[in-house]
């Protein structure tokens, strides 16, 4: 007799690195950037809008420089989610630790400026105190993260160790708090300085620039690949099928990646006008993840609510389709997952799987050989309706990719549907 598979040796590992304090603090402090990105994306369109015909006519009502303000926006936006992700990253932490998570927010951001270069020399031989904003955006991320969760630890270490410099019962509890900040302050300082010290030494740059070339720009191009991608889409749904929220893990490793990819082609397109592979833009980006890999929901779910709609006989599957339909539309297909069910049903392992890496195949070949152009600025959330955040991410062409994902969604699950369906019928 063939030995049950003892599925907890796949669940309890993924489990554990789901509930690391650092993993969680990293979604949840990545969420503060989504207002610059959505927002911020408006004012990138109508700042680049890809008519030329269009930008004449308002520059001879406005001037050739209305599109200024539109930028100014773009650079207080897309140009700052690094610096903000380290200070949410850095509050995060601390506040999931159930401590005061302001000091170490404001923490993270000191110790990010710590780490950067103040000043630059001049081809002249002039010394310039300035700091290379470049490092505040996509470029320095990862750095950011990194801070920011070692800022969280160290603060959270601390205070939770009541190393402290305490004060009297009648000082203001706001006043208190600040002065219990003060020593893992000084620890946080001073282990910034001699980051800045180390790397200045060992590589002439600083702490971001390293993290910049020898992390975050390998990440990015093994993101930017088929295989990436496709290893994206597949962990996705292999994590659902046992019951693990795939897209939030998958998130909280590749968010800020696949971001900083989405900001550099925003970068581009206001350099060149225009994005395509000739000029660097990338292919995979966090729009690419939340418009198509994830579209009706993880396993692109869409064609088995359809089945069920139009085909199934038992009563359960029935009332499941129509329960589960107007959540799909906006990517919410827990219904389906947990209704149908998804989780752990062998009939449903491949189909929940093949699905999403075709859509991933099919989107990364349509980019690539230019039927549609890489995804620029426009970032959306993951809940923006189906074929809507096709058409606002890729244009008409972006809304025809989708259509065809859900066309060949319908055509994988359908007898899939029909199989459980049957089954269904016999209980």
């Amino acid at each position: 007799m063939a030995k049950k598979f003892d599925t907890s040796k796949i669940i309890e590992p993924i489990m554990r690195f789901v509930n690391m304090k650092g993993v969680i603090a990293l979604k949840d402090g990545m969420l503060a950037i989504l207002p610059l990105t959505v927002i911020g994306s408006v004012f990138l369109i109508i700042g680049q809008i890809p008519s030329e015909a269009i930008n004449t006519a308002i520059a001879g009502v406005f001037g050739k420089s209305w599109t200024e303000p539109f930028m100014q926006v773009h650079a207080g936006t897309f140009s700052i989610m690094g610096l903000i992700a380290c200070f949410s990253i850095g509050y995060a932490y601390a506040k999931n630790e159930r401590i005061e998570p302001l000091p170490s927010g404001v923490l993270s951001v000191a110790a990010f400026f710590i780490t950067l270069r103040s000043s630059f020399t001049t081809p002249d031989g002039e010394t310039v105190d300035a700091l290379a904003r470049v490092w505040f955006g996509g470029q320095g991320i990862v750095g950011a993260i990194i801070i920011g969760l070692s800022v969280g630890a160290i603060y959270s270490f601390f205070i939770k160790n009541n190393i402290v410099i305490k004060m009297p019962k009648q000082v203001p509890d706001a006043i208190s708090k600040q002065f219990a900040a003060m020593i893992p302050a000084f620890a946080i300082f001073l282990l910034s300085m001699i980051v800045y010290i180390v790397a200045k030494a060992a590589s002439g740059g600083t702490f971001i620039e390293w993290i910049y070339s020898v992390i975050q720009v390998p990440l990015q191009g093994l993101s930017d690949t088929l295989p990436g991608v496709i290893g994206i889409a597949f962990f996705i749904s292999f994590l659902w099928w046992f019951g693990v929220h795939g897209q939030s893990v998958v998130n909280g490793i590749v968010t800020s990646i696949l971001t900083a990819n989405a900001i550099e082609n925003s970068n581009l397109l206001i350099k060149h006008g225009e994005l395509t592979s000739e000029n660097g833009a990338h292919i995979v980006t966090q729009q690419f993840l939340d418009s198509f890999l994830v579209l009706s929901g993880s396993g692109i779910t869409f064609g088995l609510v359809i089945a069920m709609l139009f085909a199934a006989k038992s009563q359960q599957y029935k009332a499941l389709g129509k329960v589960a339909a107007f959540p799909t539309i906006f990517n919410v297909n827990e219904p389906v997952t947990f209704g149908f069910p998804i989780v752990m049903n062998p009939l449903m392992f491949v189909p929940f799987i093949l699905v999403p890496i075709l859509s991933a195949v099919i989107v990364y070949g349509a980019i690539a050989i230019g039927f549609m152009s890489p995804f620029s600025g426009v970032m959306l959330p993951w809940s923006t309706p189906l074929l809507i955040s096709g058409l606002m991410v890729g244009g008409i062409k972006g809304l025809l990719v989708q259509l065809l994902i859900l066309v060949i969604s319908t055509v994988i699950y359908f007898p899939i549907m029909l199989i459980n369906d049957f089954l269904m019928t016999l209980i």
